[in-house]
């Protein structure tokens, strides 16, 4: 199983518009070989910045995901309302 933790950095006045292009990925991944979980998360001390958590059963399967027809439609959209290149981290458990 593998965990990634993406950051993402919404432009202030766009943080709505985002959420509701994100919801626009949830159910069709959902649907996916090898997924386990969405979680996303807002900073408290930055409501802009978006941290999104997943669980896949492997790197294929989330290397797949990045490949998947509304992964490639969506985040471009998501792009748009960005104001910097987010962050993706892939982790494996410790212990």
């Amino acid at each position: 199983m593998i965990q990634t933790v993406s950051k993402l950095y919404v432009m202030e006045d766009k943080i709505n518009e985002f959420l509701e292009v994100f919801k626009g990925m949830i159910e069709p991944t959902q649907k996916e070989k090898g997924y386990i979980e969405y979680e996303i998360y807002q900073d408290e001390e930055d409501p802009a910045l978006l941290i999104v958590l997943e669980k896949w059963e492997s790197k294929e399967d989330f290397d797949n995901h990045l490949q998947s027809k509304h992964f490639n439609k969506i985040v471009p959209e998501m792009v748009k309302l960005m104001r910097k290149e987010g962050e993706l981290n892939i982790c494996k458990r410790a212990l």
